[in-house]
C-alpha cells in the first residue's frame, strides 16, 4: 500500500525552512565604520571594516553608509507598517537634534522608481528627517532586492522591535496578495512563519473602515486580533455605530473577547429574525492628505445616497455645506426630465 502523503507536515517543514532562511538573511552584517565618515559632506563614503565574504548574502553587494538627498527617497511600496504615531515621529526628530542619526536607513534602487532610493527599512527615520527639514540622511544602499525582500526584511526588523501589529499586517498582506508578490495565503504564510488560517483572519480585517483600523492600531496594547476580528463581525452585522461602541468598551477594559463573541452572535441572530437591512451597493471613502479618514458616501440600489463626514471644524462647516450644495445643484441642473444625468 502506497505511503499516505502528510500535507500538513510538508507545510510545517517548509515554514521551518523558510524561517531559518529568513533568519540567515537577516543575520548578515551591515558592516560600516560610521565614526570615520565626513558628516558634513554629502555623499561621503565610509570604509567598511573587514567581513568574511561568505557572510554576505549572494544576491547582495556590500555598500558603505553614505549621505543621500532626502528628496530622492521614496517609501517602500510593500512597507509592512501602515500606521505611524505622530508622537513617536516627533520624539525621533528630537533625538536627531540631540544625538544625531544613530542608525542609517536601508534603501535600494528599483527600475520602477528611476533616480530614487526606495526605503527597505527606515520609514520613521525619513519622516523624522523631513519634519526637521533635513536635506540629507545617512543610508545603506543595497542592490539586488526584489519585492519579497522589500517586505520581508522590513517585516522581520519590525517584529524584532515589536513595532508590527496585526492591523499593519492586514493591509500589507492584502497588498502582497493583490499584487501577486505571493501567489496565495499558503505561500505567504510560509514566508512570514504564520498559519494560513491566521493569515485569512488578519486579512479579513481589511473590510473595516481605515479609521477603525487606525484606532485599533493606536490602542494595540488593548486590542488584540481576537477583539478586532469580532468587532469586524459586529461591524458587518450591525454597522459602524455598534462596532465603534464595542471598540470603545474594549479600549476601556470593559469587554473581553468572549463578551464580543456573544455580542457578534447576538447580532447575527437579530439579523436572521429581524427586518431585512438595505445594504449599499458601493461606497466612496474620503481621507485627508495625511490619511486620516473623513467619512464616506454610500450609494444604494433604491436610488438613495448617504454622505457622512466627521472631524470638520465649526469654522469650515458652512463653507463645506455651500460647496456641497453647489455641486448637487449643478448636477441636478444637468439631469433630464427622466432623472438621468
Amino acid at each position: 500500500m502506497a505511503a499516505k502523503l502528510n500535507f500538513t507536515s510538508k507545510v510545517r517543514a517548509g515554514m521551518a525552512a523558510e524561517r531559518v532562511s529568513a533568519g540567515e538573511r537577516l543575520a548578515e552584517a551591515d558592516v560600516v565604520n560610521i565614526a570615520q565618515r565626513d558628516a558634513g559632506a554629502p555623499n561621503a563614503v565610509d570604509t567598511p571594516s573587514a567581513q568574511p565574504a561568505e557572510a554576505i548574502e549572494a544576491p547582495l553587494s556590500l555598500h558603505a553608509v553614505r549621505k543621500i538627498s532626502v528628496e530622492d527617497v521614496v517609501s517602500n511600496p510593500y512597507n509592512p507598517r501602515a500606521f505611524y504615531s505622530a508622537e513617536t515621529i516627533d520624539e525621533l526628530a528630537e533625538s536627531f537634534a540631540t544625538q544625531g542619526q544613530i542608525t542609517p536607513i536601508l534603501v535600494t534602487k528599483l527600475s520602477a522608481f528611476p533616480g530614487k532610493y526606495v526605503i527597505v527599512d527606515g520609514e520613521r527615520r525619513i519622516r523624522a528627517a523631513r519634519s526637521r527639514g533635513d536635506k540629507f540622511i545617512d543610508a545603506d544602499v543595497r542592490e539586488g532586492l526584489d519585492n519579497q525582500n522589500l517586505y520581508l526584511r522590513a517585516y522581520h526588523a519590525n517584529k524584532e522591535r515589536e513595532e508590527q501589529t496585526v492591523f499593519d499586517d492586514a493591509l500589507a498582506w492584502k497588498k502582497l496578495l493583490d499584487d501577486r508578490v505571493y501567489v496565495d495565503q499558503i505561500e505567504l504564510g510560509v514566508a512570514v512563519g504564520e498559519d494560513p488560517k491566521h493569515i485569512s483572519k488578519v486579512i479579513a480585517l481589511t473590510s473595516l473602515p481605515p479609521y477603525l483600523l487606525q484606532r485599533m492600531a493606536q490602542n494595540r496594547k488593548d486590542v488584540g486580533l481576537g477583539h478586532a476580528y469580532n468587532i469586524k463581525l459586529i461591524f458587518d452585522r450591525a454597522g459602524p455605530t455598534v462596532a465603534e461602541h464595542w471598540l470603545a468598551q474594549v479600549i476601556e477594559g470593559k469587554a473581553s473577547v468572549r463578551k464580543l463573541e456573544a455580542a457578534a452572535s447576538a447580532e447575527a441572530g437579530a439579523r436572521s429574525v429581524g427586518p431585512r437591512r438595505t445594504h449599499y451597493q458601493s461606497r466612496v471613502q474620503f481621507n485627508r492628505p495625511d490619511g486620516v479618514a473623513l467619512g464616506e458616501l454610500k450609494l444604494f440600489g433604491d436610488g438613495r445616497a448617504e454622505l457622512s463626514l466627521k472631524g470638520i471644524a465649526p469654522s469650515d462647516q458652512q463653507r463645506l455645506a455651500e460647496r456641497v450644495k453647489a455641486v448637487i445643484e449643478q448636477w441636478a441642473s444637468e439631469m433630464d426630465i427622466t432623472g438621468t444625468a
